[in-house]
């Protein structure tokens, strides 16, 4: 019986291959036939004729516009090797891929054939890597061509697809886009997909459309002078019918390239538009086909520079005038250094975010590495919770800068709470006290005691956000200073603070429901006196919502109501009870639109933060240094 079964699916293998490889072999020889029936020998003489008043300045224009076209098709192979993460550089996947695709679209069997030139052109790129490469190569090109397609297709009195299947191809577009920015990672059958960002989406819908413009034009150029055809209608008719040689997948699209051309414009003359189409062949098929041996017969290495990021790594918030990098013992991050300068970089699904400030260095030396190391993974670069200082050294860089936040700070050493102004806050304490309520510093606290506090908090505010805000892990407040609240000598709440050189800034905040009124106030003012006592001259309450900033009434509503999501105005009035000042905090990123999506997408990312997974806290355990710049 197993014999038999095992026979019989070899057999359906055999078959499936044969029908995947004779079909179009098929469709082809079908659709010759059908065009040989069409063109008489009177009219194949008169192809000729028009084939000779092709003008030399014809010839050379249309080789200009097939060059542009060549061009934009290889950068699809950059960027889906920037998308795959293979090493290899802009310059080597460009020149491979147009290579690859020249040859592929004249054999035919586009993803076999192209594979196979990418495996030879590029010496160390593993046969598996290079067949990922030419399906995602052959993936996009037909999503880009299905979008562009059904765009000119909406444009009035061109032929082109049926309305209602442009506007549903139109509508399925944003659809993908946002998914790709909501779940960047999709897991299907045990496999974990990567969807392209939206940059990288972006960047193979513009040279689509760049490359189908370019052979369009190739095209258009090589026509009669008489044909009086518009531009619009003959870039509408070639998108269709390269749809059809695509999908028929016979070799160079030859025979339903045609026939379509022929169906979609019965005004020209049948032989003016074949004789064309033998001429287009000749510079988009023939030519690049035959440039394409020359890379395939001498295959060079490609050069693999070094990475601009160091490996994954922990940083060690000891090293940073910003405490508040001890996120990173909890965020995988990276390490970007050049020219002296040094700082974290973490990766979200759509950007490259620099995080708060450098750790060594100015921020100015570190601007152009980080815009190339996004554009290296297809990412939007972001700074994030900048300084006044370093957003001035943005703006002078030219980069879009925002103000997102306010950060509280204060000075211990100067921190008095017998001021008339910290009268709401001496209510507060004394309410505690009253209540029984004390605080102390608790490194040893066993941690279960504070996963219960966290536990009971979650349960009554809903899942704790991540990724720029704090996530209770033991290994990750055992790095943290703690200061815990009591009553009857049981735990009730606590606060974490990161800990640094130059300052302590608040992280966690958690406690019972139903705890003492004033209990989170005395633990704040505890951690203030032990910062005094050490001479700190610093201390942050972190970020706040930002005041007095000029914007439109809508991104105003937009600030109220991620403030409210944050906390809004009763963390706003805790925090302002001691008596902080307000430092300006900014996002900044290379224009606009990257500033939008990185700061949506970092939104994204905090709030689906969640717990540290168990593995995470593995990995927050362990302290790694930096490495050395590129």
């Amino acid at each position: 019986m197993r014999d038999t079964a095992g026979a019989g699916a070899r057999v359906a293998r055999r078959i499936a291959r044969t029908g995947r490889y004779g079909v179009p072999m098929g469709l082809g020889l079908v659709c010759l036939a059908m065009l040989g029936q069409r063109v008489s020998a009177p009219e194949a003489r008169a192809m000729l004729g028009t084939l000779g008043d092709i003008s030399a300045l014809q010839w050379l224009a249309a080789a200009g516009a097939v060059a542009i076209g060549f061009w934009a098709l290889g950068r699809y192979d950059a960027i889906v090797h920037r998308h795959l993460g293979t090493g290899i550089g802009r310059r080597e996947a460009t020149r491979s891929g147009a290579a690859a695709i020249a040859l592929s679209q004249t054999l035919g069997f586009g993803v076999l054939t192209g594979a196979l030139a990418r495996w030879r052109m590029l010496p160390g790129l593993s046969p598996l890597d290079a067949a990922r490469v030419s399906a995602a190569v052959a993936v996009s090109f037909l999503t880009g061509w299905a979008v562009v397609t059904a765009a000119v297709s909406l444009l009035p009195g061109v032929p082109g697809l049926p309305p209602a299947l442009s506007v549903s191809v139109l509508l399925a577009a944003p659809a993908l886009a946002a998914a790709a920015v909501l779940w960047p990672r999709l897991r299907i059958m045990g496999r974990t997909i990567h969807l392209p960002t939206l940059p990288a989406m972006a960047a193979i819908l513009g040279f689509t459309l760049l490359d189908t413009l370019a052979a369009a034009a190739a095209l258009h150029i090589l026509l009669p002078e008489t044909a009086g055809i518009g531009f619009a209608t003959l870039f509408t008719a070639y998108l269709l019918a390269l749809g059809a040689a695509l999908l028929t997948g016979t070799p160079g699209g030859v025979g339903p390239f045609e026939l379509t051309l022929l169906a979609l414009l019965p005004a020209l003359p049948q032989a003016d538009l074949l004789a064309s189409v033998m001429a287009f062949r000749l510079l988009y098929y023939a030519l690049p086909a035959a440039l394409a041996l020359i890379p395939l017969a001498r295959p060079r290495a490609p050069r693999r520079r070094p990475p601009l990021l160091s490996a994954d790594g922990v940083c060690d918030p000891g090293r940073a005038a910003r405490s508040e990098l001890g996120l990173c013992r909890q965020t995988p991050v990276r390490s970007l250094a050049f020219g002296g300068a040094e700082a974290a970089v973490a990766t979200t699904g759509q950007t490259l975010t620099l995080l708060f400030a450098p750790i060594r260095g100015p921020l100015a030396p570190l601007l152009a590495p980080l815009a190339r190391a996004a554009r290296a993974e297809n990412r939007a670069a972001l700074l994030y919770k900048l300084a006044a200082s370093d957003a001035l050294a943005a703006r002078r860089a030219g980069w879009t800068v925002l103000r997102v936040a306010d950060e509280a700070v204060l000075d211990p050493c100067t921190f008095d709470t017998a001021a008339p102004a910290f009268r709401q806050l001496r209510r507060k304490l004394r309410q505690a006290a009253k209540a029984g309520v004390s605080c102390d510093g608790a490194q040893d606290i066993p941690s279960a005691d504070l996963a219960r506090i966290d536990a009971a908090w979650i349960a009554a505010h809903g899942t704790a956000r991540g990724f720029v805000m704090g996530r209770f892990a033991p290994t990750y407040v055992a790095r943290q200073r703690i200061l815990v609240a009591r009553k009857d000598g049981v735990p009730i709440a606590f606060v974490t603070f990161h800990e640094g050189p130059e300052e302590l800034c608040l992280d966690l905040v958690r406690h019972l429901p139903g705890c003492p009124d004033g209990t989170m106030h005395a633990l704040v003012a505890a951690a203030i006196a032990e910062a005094a006592a050490e001479g700190r001259r610093r201390l942050s309450l972190a970020a706040l919502p930002a005041r007095g900033v000029r914007e439109t009434r809508l991104a105003a509503r937009l600030r109220a109501r991620i403030a409210g999501a944050s906390g809004g105005p009763g963390l706003a009035r805790f925090k302002d009870s001691f008596g902080i000042r307000r430092e300006p905090l900014y996002a900044a990123a290379p224009d606009r639109p990257s500033l939008a999506l990185g700061l949506c997408d970092l939104a994204l990312a905090t709030r689906r933060g969640g717990r540290v997974s168990p593995a995470h806290q593995d990995h927050a355990a362990r302290e790694i240094a930096f490495g050395p710049g590129t």
